[in-house]
């Protein structure tokens, strides 16, 4: 859209100004917007990509669930069955909590007899510590 100042502007240089200078005036006009768009174009592709890999990705690997996953397949492997127990820090815990909510999956956080809060995670209790790393990832174990 030409503004009005360009208009009354460009019909004054127009007649002041040799043709060929009006012609390379307006091809770097265009070179201009052409890079614009070129611009607008990736952005969008930019956020295209964004949003494909977080709609599409796989759920399950969300933030440290992967790494929680990776030591259930670990335990599941030896004992064939999904441990009871892993511990785990407070990065983690709200990770797994973080999955619940952006997957619509039911929370169910309760406190243990110790006093600490357990979250269950598909079917694993994951028993929040305090007192590791953020990111600690326990070692799975069972009642016994």
């Amino acid at each position: 859209m030409i503004t009005r100042r360009e208009l009354i502007t460009g019909g004054v240089a127009g007649s002041v100004v040799p043709m060929g200078h009006a012609a390379s005036v307006q091809e770097s006009q265009s070179a201009a917007e052409r890079e614009a768009l070129r611009d607008i174009a990736r952005q969008i592709g930019s956020v295209d990509g964004t949003l494909s890999r977080g709609l599409l990705s796989n759920a399950v690997t969300f933030g440290l669930a992967g790494k929680v996953r990776g030591q259930m397949e670990t335990f599941f492997r030896t004992a064939q069955k999904f441990p009871d127990f892993i511990d785990v820090g407070y990065d983690v815990f709200m990770d797994v909590y973080d999955w619940h909510v952006k997957n619509r999956q039911q929370l169910v956080v309760t406190r243990g007899p110790d006093g600490r809060y357990w979250i269950q995670f598909m079917f694993t209790t994951l028993i929040l510590r305090g007192e590791h790393d953020a990111g600690y990832i326990g070692i799975p174990y069972d009642k016994g």
